[in-house]
């Protein structure tokens, strides 16, 4: 299929967008709807529910790589800092003050 769009004006052509987004739109609305529809057919053959099955993966819980603090602030203890990421203050007045990073280590 060819399509001359030198033809038209430039109103016409902004209308065929539109049409065309909204067209596209309620194509790939209907695909996901039948797909889903044979899930569930899929899902019920085999007497399963679908929403038993999806159960959990629907919004699971991101996991947190949680990192072993490296350096401590030995005036405030409840001060650590992993190492990653940008100093915390006290880490950069403890370096301004001559200390080391092997000072501060846990």
């Amino acid at each position: 299929m060819s399509i001359n769009f030198n033809e038209y004006s430039l109103e016409d052509l902004k209308q065929i967008q539109k049409d065309l987004e909204k067209t596209i739109k309620n194509k790939a609305k209907e695909a996901k709807k039948t797909a889903l529809q044979q899930i569930h057919n899929i899902a019920n053959e085999h007497g399963l529910d679908l929403d038993d099955l999806l159960d959990g993966l629907k919004n699971p819980t991101p996991r947190k790589n949680t990192v072993a603090p490296k350096y401590q602030n030995p005036e405030n203890t409840t001060e650590t800092w992993t190492g990653r990421g940008r100093k915390p203050k006290w880490v950069e007045a403890a370096l301004a003050n001559g200390k080391s990073l092997d000072d501060l280590a846990i």
